[in-house]
C-alpha cells in the first residue's frame, strides 16, 4: 500500500509541475535531492553536537536538517533564479519535462518521509501499521532514495566514504530492529515487606536439681 500510496502522490505532483514547466520541476527536484542528503549525511555529526542519543531525536534531527536545507535552497532559488529568470521551452516539453521531474521529486520526498516514519517509533502505532508501514515493506520502497543520494555523495566525497549513505540508513533500520527485538519486562506488583516477628531469647535449661547428702547430718 505504501508503493501504491507514493505512485498516486507523485502523480499529483507531476499533474501539478506539468502546469508549472520544466523549469521550476528541476528546481524543485535538485533541491530535494541535497535537502535529502545534506538530511542522512549531516545529521550524525549535528545529532553529536547536540547530544541527542535516542532514536526519536536521531530521526528528528534528520528531518530538521532536510526540512531546512530545503526551505533555505528553495529561497535561494526563488530569489536568485526563478524571481529574475523566466526560461520558457517548448509547450511539449514543459509538459512532459515539468511532469515527469515533479514524478520524480515527489517520489524522492515520499520514499524519505517512509524512510523517516518507518525507522521512528511511530512504526509501531496501529493506524502506520494498517497503512503498510512495516520493516519488511519499507525497506522495498527505500532504495530510490539511496540511489539519489548515493549519486550526489559519490559526486563530492571521496571513494572511501562510498557506502556511507547506505550504512547510515542501514544502523537506522538495525537500530530499530534492535530496540523491538528487546523484551520488555513486565511490570510485577511490589512485594510485601517481610515482617520480622522478634523472637523471645528462650529460657535457659536450670539442668538437674543439686542433691543434698543428708547422712552426714
Amino acid at each position: 500500500m505504501i508503493f501504491w500510496l507514493g505512485i498516486i502522490l507523485a502523480f499529483i505532483a507531476a499533474a501539478y509541475m506539468a502546469k508549472k514547466g520544466l523549469y521550476e520541476a528541476w528546481t524543485l527536484l535538485f533541491n530535494s535531492v541535497i535537502a535529502v542528503y545534506l538530511g542522512i549525511a549531516a545529521a550524525p555529526s549535528i545529532r553529536d553536537l547536540l547530544g541527542v542519543n535516542s532514536q526519536a531525536g536521531n530521526i528528528f534531527v534528520i528531518f530538521a536538517t532536510a526540512a531546512i536545507c530545503l526551505t533555505i535552497l528553495y529561497l535561494i532559488s526563488y530569489i536568485i533564479f526563478l524571481s529574475q529568470f523566466n526560461v520558457n521551452f517548448p509547450k511539449p516539453i514543459d509538459l512532459a519535462g515539468g511532469g515527469l521531474l515533479g514524478f520524480l521529486a515527489a517520489l524522492l520526498i515520499w520514499s524519505f518521509l517512509v524512510f523517516l516514519i518507518s525507522s521512528s517509533p511511530l512504526s509501531k502505532n496501529k493506524l502506520f501499521k494498517s497503512l503498510g508501514f512495516s520493516q519488511t515493506a519499507v525497506e522495498k520502497n527505500t532504495g530510490y532514495m539511496e540511489s539519489w543520494t548515493h549519486l550526489v555523495h559519490s559526486a563530492v566525497s571521496s571513494d572511501k566514504f562510498e557506502q556511507y549513505i547506505e550504512q547510515t540508513v542501514t544502523s537506522l533500520f538495525d537500530s530499530v530492529r534492535q530496540e523491538s527485538k528487546t523484551p520488555v519486562e513486565p511490570n510485577e506488583p511490589p512485594k510485601p515487606k517481610d515482617t520480622e516477628i522478634e523472637k523471645q531469647p528462650e529460657p535457659v535449661d536450670p539442668g538437674p536439681p543439686p542433691e543434698l547428702d543428708f547422712e552426714n547430718i
